[in-house]
């Protein structure tokens, strides 16, 4: 999307930061809406913007209905993020999904905003690349924190949100394909950074989902992460364990998993299940105390990161 020509630099927000790689599956999205949702928990007003086709739920707007949206047109499954950009809006996020957090959710409807782009291309240059950040730029001064889940689907959307933050987070796992998939953000950063957002920082990388007790093979993903991002990217400490059965549960929740945790003294028992007294869904496992612990310890480090690099 972007070509030799330099549209015209819209400065991002202050504490505005990208969760962002170029494969799916690497527990973006799930950090993304972790970091946010600890930034209003510590009293932050915090806004989300997934500029992802998935429909990922992690805080329970759709299934659970939470938040207040806003009159009219539906805004989930991306409706109302692809509205405000089709139509030169601001964005209209829905309201107090959690105390201090709101949130613009991703969707299908997404994806089809490549396609707006490029066609505007055609007539505008490069400055669409822009086109989040003129959405963004009216309310951004209502929140203290600006957290973008960036879209592995395209490279247009990538450049779209990396045109309106000040730093980059990028998450991976051990496998060689999702090291490889760093390129492509890896490509779209410098081109963002070099033609429209001379404010964007690399913040760091970081491993998610892996076994925390697997050194030998996290220095050579450390190795092959610099390889790929730069001798330089600074690499995160916090690994947030693999624990399935904790994480799919807090999400068909709708939780958090620190907010799934703290119902740990109210979970039923193997035995209540075998009474008929619950079922399955009912029994929290005691492996999400220290998913929580990971969770919170990462975010902890992330900002930190990410006001280093800013």
């Amino acid at each position: 999307m972007l070509s030799q020509s330099t549209p015209q630099e819209i400065e991002p927000p202050e504490d505005s930061t990208v969760v962002g790689t170029g494969k799916g599956g690497v527990g973006k999205s799930t950090v993304a809406a972790h970091l946010a949702g600890q930034s209003a928990a510590d009293g932050h007003r915090t806004l989300l913007v997934c500029v992802t086709g998935q429909d990922d739920d992690d805080l329970g707007i759709k299934r659970h209905g939470r938040g207040t949206h806003p009159p009219g047109a539906p805004t989930i499954d991306g409706e109302g993020l692809y509205r405000a950009i089709h139509d030169r809006t601001p964005l209209q996020p829905i309201r107090e999904v959690r105390p201090n957090l709101d949130v613009l959710p991703g969707g299908p409807k997404v994806a089809e905003l490549a396609n707006l782009l490029m066609l505007r291309m055609m007539q505008e240059g490069p400055a669409v690349v822009l086109s989040l950040a003129r959405a963004l730029a009216p309310i951004a001064p209502l929140y203290d924190r600006i957290v973008f889940d960036s879209a592995p689907e395209s490279d247009s959307l990538e450049q779209l949100v990396l045109a309106s933050a000040r730093t980059l987070i990028v998450p991976t796992r051990s496998d060689v394909s999702s090291i490889n998939g760093m390129e492509r953000i890896s490509r779209n950063f410098m081109a963002v950074k070099q033609q429209v957002n001379p404010h964007l920082q690399m913040a760091g990388a970081f491993l998610y989902g892996s076994n925390r007790s697997a050194t030998l093979m996290h220095a050579s993903v450390r190795r092959d992460v610099r390889q790929t991002l730069g001798d330089s990217t600074p690499i995160l400490d916090t690994i947030v364990g693999y624990r399935e059965v904790p994480a799919r549960n807090a999400r068909k929740k709708g939780l958090l998993f620190s907010e799934y945790a703290e119902l740990l003294p109210q979970s039923a028992t193997p035995a209540d299940v075998k009474a008929g007294r619950a079922t399955d869904a009912d029994i929290v496992p005691d492996s999400i105390v220290p998913l929580a612990k990971e969770m919170r310890e990462l975010n902890q480090e992330i900002t930190e990161f990410c006001r280093r690099a800013a």
